[in-house]
């Protein structure tokens, strides 16, 4: 990916005397008919009203509603409170959180930082993670974090620990463990099968089982995050991703990528899908440049964006990674992950993702070229993304803190949107265990 740089009517029952057995006068006979039909003629009216009433009520032509968005705050029924208590206690647990927050530690929980070489003080984590509050960061092979003595599963547990310690928030840990080209693991476990080859097996359990193995060893180093799996679809050769992909068509791609992603968390480390909204048509790199995708809307529905699609109601992703893409049919001056139109309004809107959006590196050729990466942060959360990823020095998080608050007093960017991205950031932390209830 990177380098540097969720009884109706009641009966009535009548008080009175059991009736006799000597046989009924004739007026006693009456007195009990015009009783017994003032009795009917309550039940009618009793029957009649709430007949009335539930005609009144009932939606028509209303679809079942869709299992509620994990930010909002859910109607409790008595039919869904074994499936609504847990949000509520963890939607208490981060309201909990956030009172007690300052617009500092709110502002750094939307970065995620990564770092230079392996030297946790000297590289800046330390201080990044201490006193600029940052939300997380990101373990990269490229940039040596895995150099020795760090390329023992010992020596990285203990420094995630340390830097957990260090963080008043408790710290999503993450990296980019797809397999194949892409494996951060290697240094650890060797050669893990791409995307591409996991699918040619031809198995879901075989897909699944890697997701798994791959969480469980995450877990083992601190990590608690992975940034996988890719559902761009392969549709151009040769293709820019490789084997990084699952498939040629949508079905393919959610077929297998979804067993990696439930490989994943269900062992307790958070997914996210990549990225949005595709670059399985482009002819050239966002690391080298801003790749441009000229596909109609119906063409992207139908292929780019329909893993999306069937993948967030079904899968549930913890986080969905935006990219530097134009799509003229979706936004023709922005690239994607900057992009109101294509955040707030396909992917929230439109696609009801309502779950952590991350960008990819704002250090890349793609975005560099035209805005720093102060710049582009801002852009990206009044696009509707909630996490930034891209600084990697205390200066650089420094610049987009300030950034951030300058558009705050400019009254580009509002404490509610701020308070929003934090309520997903730590909904998705407690839902995924890196908070503990």
């Amino acid at each position: 990916m990177r380098r540097v740089q969720d009884d109706a009517c009641g009966r009535f029952i009548l008080p009175g005397k059991r009736l006799s057995a000597k046989p009924l006068t004739r007026s006693v006979y009456s007195g009990f008919t015009i009783l017994m039909c003032c009795v009917l003629l309550i039940l009618s009216s009793c029957s009649s009203l709430l007949s009335s009433v539930d005609s009144q009520n009932q939606p028509q032509g209303i679809a079942t509603p869709a299992r509620p968005s994990p930010t909002s705050t859910p109607k409790i029924k008595r039919t869904d409170m074994a499936v609504e208590s847990p949000l509520k206690a963890q939607l208490a647990k981060v309201q909990q959180i956030m009172a007690t927050m300052t617009l500092d530690q709110k502002l750094g929980q939307l970065i995620i930082v990564e770092y230079l070489g392996n030297d946790y003080a000297a590289s800046g984590l330390k201080y990044m993670i201490s006193q600029q509050y940052v939300g997380g960061f990101l373990y990269q092979q490229s940039n040596h974090n895995f150099d020795a003595p760090y390329d023992s599963v010992s020596n990285v547990a203990a420094f995630s620990q340390q830097a957990m310690q260090d963080a008043k928030i408790p710290l999503m840990i993450g990296t980019d463990q797809e397999g194949g080209l892409v494996n951060r693991l290697y240094v650890f476990h060797g050669y893990l099968p791409s995307a591409a080859e996991m699918a040619a097996t031809g198995s879901t359990h075989y897909v699944y089982e890697q997701g798994a193995q791959a969480a469980k060893w995450m877990l083992q180093l601190g990590i608690n995050a992975d940034l996988a799996p890719v559902v761009d679809v392969h549709t151009v050769d040769p293709p820019v991703l490789e084997t990084r992909m699952f498939g040629s068509d949508p079905q393919t791609v959610v077929k297998y990528a979804g067993a990696f992603l439930d490989g994943l968390q269900q062992n307790n480390v958070a997914a996210c899908l990549k990225h949005f909204p595709g670059l399985g048509a482009i002819t050239s790199g966002p690391h080298a440049g801003l790749p441009t995708v000229n596909r109609s809307l119906a063409q992207l529905e139908n292929i780019d964006l329909a893993p999306y699609k069937l993948m967030i109601s079904t899968k549930h992703p913890a986080m969905i990674m935006s990219t530097d893409v134009l799509m003229p049919a979706i936004d023709p001056s922005l690239p994607a992950e900057l992009s109101p139109k294509a955040i707030n309004g396909l992917l929230r809107g439109k696609l009801g993702y309502d779950g952590v959006v991350i960008t990819d590196g704002l250090y890349m050729q793609g975005i560099s070229d035209q805005w720093t990466l102060s710049q582009a942060a801002v852009l990206s959360i009044l696009a509707g993304n909630d996490l930034v990823e891209g600084p990697y020095t205390p200066d650089q998080v420094a610049a987009v803190v300030n950034a951030l608050k300058q558009a705050m007093q400019q009254g580009k960017l509002t404490m509610d949107r701020i308070n929003q991205s934090v309520q997903r950031i730590l909904l998705m932390k407690v839902q995924n265990g890196m908070i503990k209830l």
